[in-house]
């Protein structure tokens, strides 16, 4: 009898406390973005013979997962803070290789892979910022910088800075992914003239 009892009790305080955590649970959804799909439009005519490229991508430490960083600048520009509920589905570096490789391919280039002896060219790029800028509690950018560096047969040829600011539609993570794919994408195409302008 008294175990009967005890089960009885024990069944019924679990069901309170199943019952208190799908109530007392209300955040929302966790949120994966990314770069969206490829647009049809700004794509750049690479030169016809153009040698097979390696591209490399590299960022800080502290940008190697795939957390959405966020700058409160109006508050302090030093301190990086992420959103909870809501990142990318692989690190930056790692969705803006795919992007670039993606325009490399579509344009005509070969890209080739790192198991690959020796490609003519490599192109090294390191993202020094990939994040959303607040300005305000209301308004935000989406602020990509980088350096690249043009490698052709172990050679240095070239090495530019770029950077790209697109100002986000809304204060939040959605906002900021969206800026930050249109970044990325205007970024690319900048980088491919850069590199038609080269002697390769």
């Amino acid at each position: 009898m008294m175990k009967r009892i005890r089960f009885c009790v024990v069944m019924v305080f679990s069901a309170i406390i199943l019952a208190a955590c799908a109530l007392g649970d209300n955040r929302p959804t966790a949120m994966l973005y990314d770069l969206g799909p490829i647009g049809t439009d700004g794509k750049v005519s690479m030169a016809s013979g153009m040698p097979a490229v390696r591209t490399k991508v590299s960022s800080p430490g502290w940008m190697s997962e795939n957390l959405m960083f966020y700058r409160l600048d109006y508050i302090n520009n030093q301190q990086i803070r992420f959103y909870t509920e809501s990142s990318w589905n692989a690190a930056p570096s790692r969705l803006f290789k795919s992007r670039l490789d993606a325009f490399l391919v579509s344009s005509g280039n070969p890209v080739v892979g790192a198991r690959t002896v020796s490609p003519a060219l490599v192109l090294r790029i390191h993202i020094e910022d990939f994040s959303q800028h607040f300005s305000s509690p209301t308004d935000s950018v989406g602020r990509i910088a980088l350096y690249a560096s043009l490698f052709k047969g172990g050679n240095l040829i070239a090495q530019k800075v770029f950077s790209k600011e697109v100002a986000a539609q809304t204060p939040d993570a959605q906002g900021g992914a969206r800026a930050l794919a249109q970044g990325s994408d205007a970024l690319v195409v900048e980088i491919m003239q850069w590199m038609r302008e080269q002697r390769l």
